[in-house]
This record gives C-alpha cells, structure tokens and sequence, in this order.
C-alpha cells in the first residue's frame, strides 16, 4: 500500500503504533511471553518501527517543505 506525498497516510498513526511496539518490548522484556508467541510479536515489532519511521519520515518531509517555501518568501 503506496501513498504520494500528497495522500493522508492510512492506518495506525505514529503514537498509536509507537505505544503498541512499547507494549511488545515490554512484553519482550518480561519472562511472560511464551517462546511460541515470540517470532510473531517480534514480527509485529518490525512492522511497527517501519510505520513509525514512515510516520517520521513524512513528517520531516512536510516541515522542510513548508520551511523551504517560508525562506523562498522572504527572498
């Protein structure tokens, strides 16, 4: 699932996966998770850090562009 620049990304948003991936770290990190459970939350984990640095990335984006348009205006 593929988005422009221009296009509302959809899914869970950056504090709704970041909360989710702390939860399994937490869950990781106690000796309650059973082994048979462990590759499918790590894998969950990795999609999380993918949404959360997809959410980082456009939102870095989007300030450095309004940053560029802002400096093109004073000139």
């Amino acid at each position: 699932m593929s988005t422009t620049d221009d296009e509302e990304p959809t899914g869970p948003g950056f504090a709704e996966s970041l909360a989710e991936l702390e939860a399994i770290v937490a869950e990781l990190e106690s000796s309650e998770l059973e082994v048979d459970h462990l590759a499918g939350r790590v894998e969950r984990a990795s999609e999380l850090v993918r949404i959360c640095r997809d959410r980082l990335d456009r939102a870095r984006f989007a300030v450095e562009d309004v940053l560029e348009r802002t400096a093109l205006d004073e000139d």
